[in-house]
């Protein structure tokens, strides 16, 4: 990705492996929203050139003998040639900055750490995204290997299932020291967007025991596959706002979910997520990760609900190790949220059908 809407394949030499890096081949990466945002150019702080891809798994064709000491490796002690792996695409945090030492439980704020997917092609040995053949992987990478013979089609989706499942963790912070409070079993739950992130958040939340789970979209077929994932409820975006209200609160004692979740990305979604909340609720926003633009919001409303609000920005690396788990584990047909398989030559293509009527996760596969 040279610059905003314009894309083009090159080759690249394969890099000297050092002792304490490694190099694996790709063996498949989803094509995510952001991916499309900094395509168009909704990314202010995407380092152009780059080979965009940061949600990958594959096989470790070459390991420097120092990798596995320098890497965090989770799922065994050690990592050899020929393991297939999922890789978290934020590096180690540095352990240095502010946020580092003073918030340490929050590695995604860490001001220095490097991201797979977005990291220029200027620095060298180049090869840093998924949208490629080979990727090399630096001594500071979150290496996770993969539960034996899981599918391609689950494996792939270990990223935006972590950030699914972060969402739904941080709806479990209590905004008072008292038992009702913050997400638990038995919570009634509201997901606004039911693409592939928002499809995850609803795996999450039915695999933590939420008693009710509501999905809406603007897209029949993701509102269809929202039922495959779980939702026992769906809600089509395109109804009137004061008709989405109704058929909500009739289900939620008249009162509104417990908790909701913006997963669309789209700032009139979350302006609805703070509609629907109940007074006292909660409300998580992960949809966000490039800028859109503003929403007007009514700050009375958000203090006469007593509402609490939480931002969801990326994910602690380890994370991934739950997904893994959900993913293994889950008795939901998740292969399904996989609706395309695209080759290299035709990834603009695949990047043409995100958001589009019968395309869920769009998958490009070296």
């Amino acid at each position: 990705m040279l610059e905003p809407g314009k894309m083009e394949m090159q080759k690249f030499d394969l890099p000297k492996i050092p002792e304490d890096s490694a190099l694996l081949k790709v063996e498949a990466c989803g094509l995510c929203g952001s991916d499309l945002h900094a395509f168009r150019g909704r990314m202010k702080t995407a380092p152009f050139p780059l080979i965009p891809g940061h949600e990958f798994i594959g096989t470790l064709v070459e390991v420097g003998k120092t990798a596995s000491e320098k890497m965090a490796i989770v799922g065994g002690g050690t990592i050899k040639e020929g393991d297939r792996v999922a890789i978290a695409p934020s590096s180690l945090a540095c352990g240095r900055c502010w946020f580092c030492l003073h918030m340490p439980h929050r590695p995604s704020l860490c001001t220095t750490r490097t991201i797979y997917g977005f990291n220029s092609i200027k620095n060298p040995p180049s090869i840093w995204g998924g949208y490629a053949e080979y990727i090399y992987l630096h001594p500071k990478t979150w290496v996770f290997k993969l539960p034996e013979g899981i599918s391609m089609e689950k494996a792939v989706q270990t990223e935006p299932m972590a950030t699914g499942l972060r969402a739904v963790e941080r709806a479990y912070q209590p905004g008072e020291p008292f038992a009702g409070q913050g997400y638990g079993v038995g919570s009634r739950a509201m997901v606004l967007g039911a693409g592939p992130i928002g499809l995850m958040v609803i795996l999450a939340l039915r695999f933590s025991g939420a008693k009710l789970v509501i999905a809406q979209d603007l897209i029949e077929s993701r509102l269809t596959m929202a039922k495959r994932m779980g939702a026992d409820i769906t809600v089509n975006a395109k109804l009137p706002l004061e008709q989405r209200i109704k058929q909500v609160q009739e289900i939620t004692d008249g009162v509104g979910p417990d908790v909701v979740i913006e997963a669309a990305g789209v700032p009139q979604a979350f302006k609805e997520s703070l509609t629907f909340v109940r007074r006292g609720g909660k409300l998580v926003e992960v949809g966000h990760y490039t800028d859109p633009g503003p929403i007007d919001i009514n700050p009375w409303v958000v203090c006469n609900k007593d509402v609490d609000l939480h931002g969801s920005w990326a994910y602690p690396a380890i994370i991934f190790k739950d997904a893994l788990t959900v993913l293994a584990k889950t008795p939901y047909p998740v292969e399904e949220v996989v609706t395309h398989k695209v080759s290299m030559d035709d990834l603009p293509k695949g990047m043409d059908l995100l958001g589009k009527e019968g395309v869920g996760k769009v998958v490009v596969t070296p």
